[in-house]
């Protein structure tokens, strides 16, 4: 959508067109990386499972104890270790490589290895865990696993949730209170007005891995926190810095971090019926490789299947975390009155990013999980009744 004259003016000072046409750019290749992943995935996927090698290891596993819960968790933990390590040099391409060449990165080679490392190390334990405790349900409550799971999935996801700002965001990132500041005042008067603590407020050394600022919520009950990346307390001005935490309190007093976990669990309800109606027929269809969806060696069809699942379900998340993040958006007009402090954030947030100015409608609709940046600069001059020059 246009701009007004003014506004126009004033977002193409901060993001100069030839950074909105080299976000073009960044964004297109963007997208072909996303769907060369997706299918050298699912290649994996499909050759372990076609080949017989995820049969072939659950036989030699069986052939070597009798303990149940063992074969599962060796086939499970085999096939997510697999699968990563064959896809690090086009992880390593995509998210390493890509970056630093458009300047989205400055991470050293040695962090990035770490935090692959750590992710994948991460992924492998919790997916063991939880695909282990899957395929022995499966075998034993062959009938009702589906409500079980359902049931189960409940602590998991507020676990899961819970732990996350304290154990894992820890791992990638060091997390410390706000430092002293007028602006760390402003922020902090703004959070109790609406029943944060001080305490609940952190800034995270981004600058570790990216050129681009960042703020963000997570966490349930005890633990949820807002966290500002350094990056964005050291290169937005200070009523930029409170709109864009202005926005985080949004999430945090619209409980947004709940809603999530139960967006979370709708999700697992649609995975557990997906693999009782889908998976479970498609398992049994060719038997030289699985016996079944109790089978641990059709973890990778599995795991195929879901994924194509996902991608044809993805524009309905997307479609609801857009609102969500509209809805804060709202929150933080309404309760700071910066909206041209908002439209400068805006236009920062995507000359750092390099995200689209006026990205298509199709690609909206697919991609993106927040409002594009033109409709989020527009809402923010229209609420402070910004239409022309300013």
């Amino acid at each position: 959508m246009p701009f007004p004259p003014g506004i126009e003016h004033l977002v193409d000072t901060l993001y100069p067109p030839a950074r909105q046409a080299l976000a073009l750019e960044v964004a297109s290749e963007g997208r072909r990386l996303f769907w060369i992943g997706t299918a050298l995935q699912l290649a994996i996927y499909a050759a372990l499972y076609f080949s017989g090698v995820s049969a072939a290891l659950r036989s030699r596993v069986e052939g070597w104890t009798k303990r149940p819960f063992v074969v599962p968790l060796v086939v499970v933990s085999a096939v997510l270790l697999v699968s990563p390590v064959l896809m690090l040099p086009f992880t390593w391409y995509s998210s390493y490589v890509f970056e630093h060449h458009y300047g989205l990165s400055q991470e050293s080679v040695s962090d990035w290895f770490y935090d692959w490392a750590v992710g994948a190390a991460l992924s492998v334990g919790i997916g063991a865990g939880i695909g282990t405790l899957f395929f022995r349900l499966v075998q034993r409550r062959e009938r009702v696993w589906p409500l079980i799971a359902a049931g189960l999935a409940i602590p998991l996801i507020l676990t899961g949730s819970i732990l996350l700002p304290v154990v894992v965001e820890p791992l990638f990132n060091t997390y410390t209170p706000l430092p002293s500041s007028p602006l760390t005042r402003s922020i902090l008067d703004l959070a109790a007005q609406h029943g944060v603590h001080a305490s609940n407020v952190y800034v995270f050394n981004l600058s570790k891995q990216e050129t681009s600022a960042n703020a963000f919520v997570s966490g349930i009950g005890p633990s949820e926190r807002i966290a500002l990346s350094d990056t964005l307390l050291r290169t937005f001005k200070p009523d930029e810095t409170l709109y864009v935490t202005a926005h985080e309190l949004g999430h945090y007093v619209h409980g947004d971090l709940w809603r999530g976990a139960f967006y979370g669990w709708v999700g697992v309800l649609i995975a557990i019926a997906f693999l009782y109606y889908v998976g479970a027929p498609v398992a049994r269809r060719w038997p030289a490789w699985s016996r079944g969806l109790s089978d641990p060696a059709a973890l990778p069809l599995l795991l195929a299947s879901l994924a194509l699942f996902g991608i044809a379900l993805q524009p309905i998340g997307n479609a609801l975390s857009r609102q969500i993040e509209h809805n804060a958006d709202a929150f933080a007009a309404a309760n700071t009155h910066l909206g041209t402090a908002g439209v400068r954030a805006f236009a920062r947030l995507g000359s750092q990013g390099l995200a689209p100015l006026h990205p298509s409608p199709a690609i909206v609709w697919y991609f993106y999980t927040h409002p594009p940046l033109d409709e989020r600069i527009d809402y923010a001059a229209r609420q402070a009744g910004l239409t022309g020059a300013f």
